[in-house]
């Protein structure tokens, strides 16, 4: 992922003047947030200019119909996954904690199957949620009582409200919401 920036910035096509926010940016393309579900994933290339919004150079029926995703689609990231392979015979366990599990970039459900967002930050007691309308959601960890392809929380979705934030507030973490932009520094 590059260092944010597009991240955060409001969206605007040829012909009308917000269609949604940035909500993650990689090398190659920006993912845009939109009302309700509405998501665009859109190539570098289509933005005519950024400053303190990017306008894209495509009237906004061209871009629903060339870019609009699923909002449940996994979100893009810049990091490359290595391929490997495991010997035959091999000790899995000696593999535990040199692949530790994380929940970000997981979509976010409530127990009665409403989608929330996808996770853009995690600390070791918080979630940083992405969701509809442009709304963020910083849920503790405590509530989340299933993990598979998505994080299920132990609420239905009216009581995920009461952990909604502003979603320009300093991270729980205390860092900008700008850092969401960027990529995160791992250890090789």
């Amino acid at each position: 992922m590059t260092s944010g920036k597009y991240f955060n910035k409001g969206v605007m096509a040829l012909d009308t003047p917000h269609i949604g926010w940035v909500a993650r940016e990689t090398d190659d393309k920006i993912v845009v947030f939109g009302e309700g579900d509405d998501r665009y994933d859109i190539p570098t290339s289509a933005i005519r200019f950024a400053s303190r919004n990017v306008l894209i150079d495509l009237p906004f029926y061209e871009i629903v119909k060339k870019y609009k995703v699923s909002r449940d689609t996994p979100l893009p990231t810049g990091r490359q996954v290595p391929i490997w392979t495991l010997p035959k015979d091999v000790d899995l366990a000696a593999y535990e904690g040199k692949y530790p599990n994380s929940l970000f970039n997981k979509g976010v459900r409530t127990q009665d199957e409403e989608h929330i967002g996808h996770v853009m930050k995690e600390t070791s007691d918080m979630i940083v949620v992405w969701g509809h309308y442009d709304w963020r959601f910083d849920v503790p960890k405590s509530k989340i009582i299933a993990v598979g392809r998505n994080i299920i929380l132990g609420m239905d979705y009216p009581q995920v409200f009461q952990y909604r934030v502003d979603r320009n507030s300093p991270l729980p973490t205390g860092e900008p919401v700008e850092r969401l932009g960027e990529e995160e520094k791992t250890d090789k």
